[in-house]
């Protein structure tokens, strides 16, 4: 006689009472399986969630440096740093100075130029004494020096200078397309005396305005006024500073 074994009630139960019977010596929850599946795959989303989220991250890493990096150069404003004397008593060693490259230089403008000199090329901030068409000289006065600069037959007034001296140097015409430079500490400064006049091309920027080591900003002294740099311009940062150059003695 087949006696008949009830259906069981409880899928889960069976299977524990099964699983008991094939291993009595194993003693495990019953829905840890369940809960091994549930934690791999709550690590599988974790491990997607992070790589997606590294990538963004990233992303948005990369953007903010390639949208930077794509603002340097573009700017009319940059910077230099002044590592020489030749332009004391205006600008000391140590001093940054903020540059337009749009401004076209004036008399009197101090402006950071391009030179070749003895296969040496170079940036300088000179200031421009002279533009093409004029005429430039230092005469010898009645002491046997030169007393001013004369531009056009009319006496510069420099009294950015200081108590530096001007060696004379004969009179002559500047060409088109070039200017006269001079440096403001006269006895150091490589300038037009020595390479003469400077192609217009060369000129990389025209001062706007000079900051000390203390982030005091003044106005170029002797300069025309140009407006600086607002609250939304773009400066670019220093880079190569000029080297201190000195002229033939």
């Amino acid at each position: 006689m087949n006696t008949m074994l009830p259906p069981p009630q409880d899928p889960a139960e069976e299977l524990r009472r099964l699983a008991t019977a094939a291993t009595p010596t194993v003693h495990a929850r019953a829905d840890l399986a369940r809960t091994v599946l549930n934690r791999a795959r709550r690590q599988r989303r974790t491990r997607r969630l992070g790589k997606v989220a590294a990538g963004v991250g990233g992303g948005l890493v990369v953007l903010t440096t390639v949208a930077a990096a794509t603002q340097l150069g573009r700017s009319d404003y940059f910077t230099v740093t002044e590592p020489s004397a030749v332009m004391e008593s205006t600008i000391y060693v140590g001093e940054r100075v903020v540059l337009n490259k749009k401004l076209s230089p004036a008399r009197g403008d101090v402006v950071i130029v391009h030179l070749t000199r003895d296969g040496l090329t170079y940036d300088s901030l000179l200031r421009v004494v002279a533009l093409s068409g004029d005429t430039i000289g230092c005469p010898t006065g009645p002491a046997g020096r030169c007393e001013a600069v004369v531009v056009n037959g009319t006496t510069v007034p420099e009294p950015y200078l200081g108590a530096t001296v001007t060696d004379p140097f004969p009179t002559s015409t500047v060409p088109d397309h070039m200017i006269f430079l001079l440096g403001d500490n006269r006895a150091t400064a490589n300038d037009s005396r020595f390479i003469g006049p400077v192609r217009l091309t060369d000129v990389g920027g025209v001062a706007v305005r000079i900051e000390n080591r203390n982030g005091q900003v003044r106005a170029v002294p002797g300069a025309p006024a140009h407006p600086g740099p607002g609250d939304t311009d773009n400066v670019d940062p220093a880079g190569q500073v000029p080297p201190a150059v000195v002229g033939p003695r």
